[in-house]
């Protein structure tokens, strides 16, 4: 590889390099200087006209008040292109330009960058003419020194004189010009001051000095057009204007001769003798080009031995070279679709889970055993290395996350068993102390349920818990709230007449209970926590609003968006705050298209807002709409008197189950329905007609270990909760009736038995087996409720015992 690349370097720097380059360069540099020099006279002289002709209008718009500011403007436009086509070209030459040509450029660009601050002033008439005309005429000066400058830095004698004799021309087009535009705008005024007669004086006679000065320098085609020019009429007229002025009538212009005569004969001469500088200019850039193309022969041949040595020489390199580049290229397409298709493709398939055969579906780079052979052996081994990390990854994550969603699994149906066994203390519990515990107990064991399904959720899976009919969506609200610690806090509203496919039931639940409990952790134990729906044109959109202390803006924001596109996992994982509640709600309800949105409260706290959409929900049948709400709490009822707590909707048993244990009389359905609704609070009673008679079958599923909801994580913390925890008025948890255990106590009356799914709402009920009334019916008191209803007097007694008088106003509230 260092030979092909010694080879013609050397051959060129000793054959060719040291013989022609040096000729070569300069013939080049010169003809292309003088190409670009010649490539911008034509936007020059279009910079200038337009330069000189805002001018003019710039001295007759401050003259007369702004009477041609139309004309001014489109003259400005004029200027502001052709001097951005000039500086780009003056930019092309800087390089290559002598200093005195530098120094005219930089001064040019700084001319132009002063000219939209100068023209706002003269819009505003706070410069005089004069001011005005010097400044022009400094952009125009500091142009003619760049031109005198490249003169100078022509390296031809002949070619530099011919410029030399050409700028006269152009100083005196330019003085002429001046002349006229200092006219123009002291007549416009009435009349020139004395400086301004001075100056006008002084340009008249410099261009026309200049001109029959230049006259032998020019080449015989200039001279022609000029004595042409000067027996014209408009030359007799600028000429004519110009000998009245300086016998003293500077107030008006001679007589026969008006204003637009004058203008038009002025502009006619200007451009004739501005004409006159670029043919004059123009020939001294053609001889120019000729010197340089001369010189450029002259390089050309006393290289030419050295470019055929070299060509010989780079024949061979080329032959070598190709061969390296064919084999690089190739290299390079096949390692980049390798990186940038194949790796990531198996990379992610190893991921997901698939098997992958790593011999057979790995492709690997073949490129001989010389140099870059070995860089695509190396190439090899990376591949090899970024695969098996990412296979040894997948399954590290794979048995992990297997391990922790069995366990969460364990830990479900172990909740559910300890739930099952609850029910039966209950059922079997007299004692109102021994009562409360039991449903404290209830409620934790719920709430840890919740917490194993979240990992469930969090695995990727679906929880055991599914619904096959719709339920309604006021029984979903209670199941939801009855799954929260502070369930007697949460009041629901009236919710409207439909119901929740069952697919999405149990998701729905769980988000909403994530929601309530997230409410109430973080506001203050002695507020309300208020749930409400209604019907909206997308769905039911139901609102779940906290008193607590909120949210930064920033913050709820961020959770918004997390709750609209889930990121994932690990991400959450690794963050310092993972939030995995408030997660756990944003997989729900992108798994089934809901909208979960966090907005601050009215009260200082945080309201959320969750929209179902209509594909997700049903109607409810007339017969089976759920009755409204219960009214809010009276004045007198506080936060130390919490509703009974309510059970959450549970999957509906299988008809085979049911079949088994169709029993008992309508009689304890109707007890049962009675006593779920005595409760005055918002919330309702405890309800049980959705707690599955069976286990819930689970699928293989992979859980993490259980957590403690997270809800709202960083935004605030709940109030301090009270030394002593508030009392609660709690009936028996649960008034369903099922096969007994063991004998009753002798002095106990044999218990009513009922008909499963009898007090069901008919979308929850199954049709398998039909249900048939018992021949025999006598309606007996419930022991279940009789209980109920003396532990409640019993617990009011206590409170009202416990209550000093004297801290208690007229209706009963605290003082």
């Amino acid at each position: 590889m260092l030979s092909i690349a010694f080879v013609p370097s050397i051959a060129l720097l000793v054959a060719g390099v040291a013989l022609a380059g040096y000729l070569l360069y300069n013939a080049v540099a010169a003809r292309t200087f003088i190409s670009k020099v010649h490539d911008s006279a034509t936007i020059a002289v279009q910079f200038f006209a337009s330069v000189q002709q805002e001018r003019q209008l710039t001295l007759t718009d401050l003259a007369t008040n702004g009477s041609v500011q139309p004309q001014l403007a489109q003259v400005r436009a004029k200027t502001d292109s052709t001097g951005a086509g000039q500086a780009q070209n003056l930019s092309g030459l800087y390089d290559q330009a002598p200093p005195r040509v530098q120094a005219s450029i930089n001064q040019t660009a700084a001319n132009l960058a002063q000219l939209p601050e100068f023209r706002a002033k003269v819009d505003a008439h706070q410069v005089s003419l004069l001011d005005a005309y010097t400044f022009y005429n400094r952009i125009l000066d500091t142009y003619t020194d760049g031109l005198l400058g490249v003169a100078e830095g022509t390296p031809d004698a002949k070619t530099a004189y011919l410029r030399a004799t050409a700028m006269p021309l152009f100083v005196a087009a330019d003085q002429m010009a001046r002349s006229v535009a200092l006219a123009s705008g002291g007549i416009a005024n009435g009349g020139l001051s004395d400086d301004e007669f001075s100056a006008f004086i002084a340009t008249t006679g410099a261009y026309h000095a200049g001109f029959d000065n230049a006259v032998p320098e020019m080449i015989p085609t200039v001279a022609q057009q000029y004595s042409a020019l000067k027996a014209s009429p408009a030359w007799a007229t600028v000429t004519s204007v110009e000998k009245s002025i300086i016998d003293g009538n500077h107030r008006s212009l001679p007589a026969g001769v008006t204003a637009q005569q004058w203008q038009a004969a002025s502009t006619q001469v200007a451009g004739a003798l501005m004409n006159l500088y670029i043919q004059q200019s123009t020939n001294a850039t053609n001889v120019e080009i000729d010197t340089g193309n001369q010189m450029l022969v002259t390089a050309i041949a006393a290289g030419a031995a050295a470019i055929i040595l070299a060509l010989l020489v780079t024949i061979i390199a080329w032959r070598m070279s190709s061969r390296l580049v064919r084999r690089l290229h190739r290299l390079r397409e096949e390692t980049l679709e390798m990186a940038d298709t194949q790796l990531p493709d198996l990379v992610g398939r190893v991921r997901n889970g698939e098997d992958v055969d790593l011999e057979t579906e790995m492709s690997f780079l073949d490129h001989g055993e010389d140099e870059i052979g070995q860089v695509a052996d190396a190439f090899n081994k990376a591949q090899q290395t970024a695969v098996a990390a990412a296979v040894d990854e997948a399954k590290t994550r794979e048995g992990t996350s297997k391990v922790f969603l069995n366990i969460a699994h364990r830990s479900q149906v172990l909740v559910h068993r300890q739930l099952k066994a609850l029910d039966e203390a209950e059922r079997k519990q007299e004692d109102p102390d021994q009562l409360d515990l039991l449903f404290k107990l209830d409620h934790l064991s719920t709430r840890a349920r919740r917490n194993a399904e979240n990992l469930i959720i969090l695995g990727g899976e679906r929880p055991g818990r599914q619904w096959r009919n719709p339920v309604a969506l006021a029984d979903l609200i209670r199941g939801a709230t009855a799954e929260t610690e502070d369930y007697a806090r949460v009041n629901v509203g009236k919710m409207p007449a439909v119901a929740v496919n069952g697919p999405v039931v149990a998701d729905l639940i769980h988000l909403l209970a994530e929601l309530i409990d997230n409410a109430t952790s973080f506001s203050p134990p002695q507020s309300r926590v208020e749930v409400w729906g209604d019907v909206v044109g997308r769905g039911v959109v139901l609102e779940i609003e906290d008193q607590g202390l909120g949210m930064e803006p920033e913050q709820i924001d961020e959770l918004n968006a997390m709750l609209a596109d889930p990121p994932d996992f690990g991400v959450m994982a690794l963050s310092q705050e993972p939030r995995l509640g408030l997660f756990v709600v944003a997989r729900l309800a992108s798994r089934h298209g809901i909208s979960v949105t966090l907005r601050p409260s009215a009260y200082g706290g945080t309201r959320a807002i969750v929209l179902v959409r209509s594909e997700l929900l049903t109607p409810v049948p007339l017969a089976d709409e759920p009755e409204p709400a219960a009214p809010v709490p009276s004045q007198g009822q506080t936060a130390s008197h919490p509703s009974l707590p309510v059970r959450r909707p549970q999957a509906v048993p299988s008809a085979e189950e049911t079949a088994r244990q169709v029993a008992g009389s309508l009689a304890q359905a109707q007890a049962q329905v009675d006593a779920a609704g005595s409760n005055g609070n918002g919330n309702g009673g405890r309800v049980d007609l959705f707690r599955p008679q069976r286990e819930p079958r689970y699928e293989q599923q992979q859980p993490r270990e259980p957590q403690q909801p997270q809800g709202r994580t960083g935004q605030h913390r709940a109030a301090p909760q009270p030394a002593r925890p508030p009392q609660e008025n709690r009936a028996p948890q649960d008034t369903r009736s099922r096969p007994q255990q063991g004998p009753l106590s002798p002095d106990r009356p044999q218990l009513p038995r009922r008909r499963r799914q009898q007090n069901l709402a008919p979308q929850l009920r199954t049709d398998e087996v039909p249900y048939e009334a018992p021949s025999s019916y006598e309606p007996r008191e419930d022991p279940d409720l009789a209980r109920s209803r003396l532990a409640s007097f019993q617990q009011g007694t206590r409170r009202a015992r416990d209550t000093d008088p004297a801290a208690t106003d007229f209706f009963g509230e605290r003082r």
